[in-house]
């Protein structure tokens, strides 16, 4: 993966800017055939040519390997607010519910939801809006 958003990311730059694999390279330092492996997914860069790139394109790591800045949002704690219930079923069972994807959790006082990974907190759960699910 760190290499497909890599290689996308120089793809881009490479289009927009009409550089081409010499050119490129020239910014980062690094040989053209180095360049053309990486950007062609045959090899890695190291570290110092990975900082090299994202200096010579005025980019940050973040923006040439793909990654959004919402990424990030997941490891904020989202306060779990609702409670779902299901009359019908046998004990009536209840389950929280997650702020991020609205999915049932299995259990109370995850710290992260099971299927979508945001980040939970469980401060506000005793106040959580209860919600009975009916059947279609």
């Amino acid at each position: 993966m760190f290499l497909d958003n890599l290689s996308v990311s120089l793809l881009k730059i490479c289009d927009a800017e009409h550089l081409s694999y010499e050119r490129a390279s020239e910014r980062c330092n690094c040989s053209s055939r180095h360049f053309a492996n990486i950007v062609c997914k045959r090899s890695y860069p190291s570290l110092n040519i990975f900082e090299q790139m994202c200096l010579g394109f005025r980019e940050t790591p973040n923006h040439l390997l793909g990654i959004e800045a919402n990424e990030f949002s997941f490891r904020a704690p989202m306060p779990v607010v609702e409670i779902r219930i299901f009359p019908l079923l046998s004990g009536a069972p209840s389950f929280p519910v997650c702020p991020q994807c609205g999915c049932s959790l299995e259990r109370e006082h995850m710290a992260y939801c099971d299927r979508c990974g945001q980040r939970l907190s469980w401060t506000r759960f005793k106040d959580a809006a209860v919600i009975v699910r009916q059947p279609p």
